[in-house]
């Protein structure tokens, strides 16, 4: 039995290695899925509303449509893994690694 193989065209790029996540970058997700989760209630709860609704305006829709990309693409901020960066603790409240930034 043989096999044959013909190569329809040159293949270009460059291989990449996996991407690997560590307590510390996982505590970033973590934090980032939090905020992300308040910016979307302001823009779901207060502007989509004061818009007039996902029935009236165009714009509305689009919010709300990007808001939903961002969770269902990011993996929702790497959801899966969420309890290694909770092993790394919580940022902002670890005594000597977070610097406040406040407004």
């Amino acid at each position: 039995m043989t096999t044959s193989l013909s190569v329809i065209g040159q293949l270009e790029g460059e291989v990449l290695r996996e991407a690997v996540l560590d307590a510390d970058d996982m505590c970033s997700m973590n934090f980032a899925r939090d905020e992300f989760n308040r910016l979307a209630a302001l823009v779901l709860g207060q502007i989509v509303p004061a818009l007039g609704g996902y029935h009236n305006s165009q714009l509305a829709c689009d919010l709300s449509r990007h808001v939903e990309q961002v969770r269902i693409f990011s993996g929702n901020f790497c959801w899966l893994h969420r309890h290694l960066g909770a092993s790394y603790g919580v940022v902002g409240e670890r005594p000597g690694i977070d610097i406040e930034v406040r407004p």
